[in-house]
Formats: structure tokens, C-alpha cells, sequence
């Protein structure tokens, strides 16, 4: 018996010391394994991201910068539960695609990967470029528009650089596109290579006791009966 997800070693012991003593038959097992994913661990997971915290309750390290909208809010609607009944076994996982500045398609599993387990992104000046020069309309700001003309923007018309107007910049940069191109013209000091740190942000997992409640309710929803505290103490 499998299941993927975020359960850690002590909490699949005690799943599995449950289905072993209430000898579940095969279909038994699997609805119980989808319950637990879909009933327990998914709310779970919703609700982290909700109250901005990872699943021991401490909050979300804080994007830098200015932007303070709150995080991964838009990756909850994406969590799926597959089965598995070949291998006895369930899997959450992330169904869709992120387009990023530089409209490039990335799985919304890797974002979530990235944000839950942190990493350091190297990034060049090509690279920064190419964002900052998509040409995306979007939904960039008036602030935005104010420092980048303040900041002197131009672009090219018919061979000549000239001064962006606000109809040029609203048309030809999003939100996240203008933020991009205000960062490389305020650094005076353009880096050929950097590194970018995004912190972990463990959303993605429950804890022993929360996944003992979990799996009490779900027995007793298909009509098992189970207690897990009194199971707990014969230990």
C-alpha cells in the first residue's frame, strides 16, 4: 500500500497499522486512501495558504520588495487527486501551467515545488532583458508609469529612440513586466550574473496530530468505527 503526498514516515505507520488491524479489503483501502487525501489533506492545504502559514503554523517568509499581495493564493484550485488502484495508492498533485513575465509556460507543480522547498534561481542580464522587453499589454500601474517616465524611459519608433508616453507604457507593459524593467533602470550597477533566494514556504503537508484527527474522521465516515487516540495508547 502507497500513498503519495506529504505524509511523513510516523504518519504512514499509523495508516497503515490501521488498514492492517480493520483488515480492509482492496476497494475499502482505496476509498479510504482518496477520503484522506481528498477530505483531509486537501482542506489542509487550502486552508495554509488561506491564513499565509506552512502546516506547523508559521507564517510565510514575506516576499522583498514592495509587493505584498498574498502568496501561492492562486495554486490551491490546482491541487488534484489521482488514484491508483493498480498499486493501491493515491497522488496529490498540481494540474496546469503559470505564465511567467517572459510568457513562458512553467507546470504549476514546479512553482509549488519551488515555494515549498525553496531554491536559489541564477538569473543573467539576458535573461532580465528578455522579460522586461515582452511586449504583453497588461495591467501596469500609474505609479508604475510615473517612475518609469520620471526615470526617462524610451523606446524605439521608425529607428529613433524616443520618450515612452503613459499611452505607449499602458499598452505595451504589464504589472509584473513594468517591475522588472524599474528594478534594471534603477540598479546603476547592471550585474551580468545574480542570485535570486525564495525561502521555503512548507504549505504542502499536515501535522501527526492534525493527521490523526484526519484519519479517526475518515474511518468513522465509511463506517469503520476507528479510534486512533485509544489505538495510540495501547502502544
Amino acid at each position: 500500500m502507497r500513498i503519495s503526498g506529504e505524509l511523513n514516515k510516523v504518519q504512514l505507520k499509523e495508516l497503515q497499522a490501521a488498514i492492517k488491524k480493520l483488515e480492509m479489503q482492496k476497494h475499502k483501502k482505496q476509498r479510504l486512501l482518496w477520503r484522506i487525501a481528498k477530505l483531509g489533506m486537501i482542506p489542509a492545504i487550502k486552508r495554509n495558504i488561506k491564513e499565509q502559514k506552512d502546516f506547523n503554523g508559521s507564517g510565510f517568509k514575506e516576499r522583498k520588495g514592495k509587493r505584498k499581495s498574498p502568496l501561492l493564493k492562486k495554486i490551491a484550485k490546482h491541487i488534484v487527486v489521482r488514484e491508483m488502484p493498480a498499486i493501491e495508492a493515491v497522488k496529490l498533485y498540481f494540474k496546469g501551467h503559470y505564465k511567467s513575465t517572459s510568457d513562458k509556460s512553467i507546470p504549476i507543480g514546479v512553482v509549488a515545488d519551488v515555494q515549498q522547498n525553496g531554491r536559489t534561481i541564477r538569473q543573467n542580464a539576458k535573461q532580465f532583458k528578455k522579460q522586461s522587453n515582452s511586449k504583453k499589454k497588461g495591467s501596469i500601474t500609474k505609479q508604475q508609469i510615473k517612475k518609469l517616465r520620471e526615470l526617462g524611459h524610451t523606446h524605439s519608433r521608425k529607428g529613433k529612440e524616443v520618450k515612452s508616453s503613459v499611452k505607449w507604457l499602458r499598452e505595451n507593459y504589464s504589472k509584473a513586466q513594468a517591475g522588472v524593467v524599474i528594478k534594471r533602470m534603477v540598479d546603476e550597477l547592471v550585474k551580468q550574473f545574480w542570485s535570486v533566494k525564495i525561502p521555503s514556504r512548507a504549505f504542502m503537508g499536515i501535522t501527526d496530530n492534525e493527521f490523526s484527527k484526519i484519519l479517526e474522521r475518515q474511518l468513522k465516515n465509511i463506517s469503520f468505527g476507528w479510534d486512533v487516540k485509544a489505538q495510540n495508547m495501547k502502544r
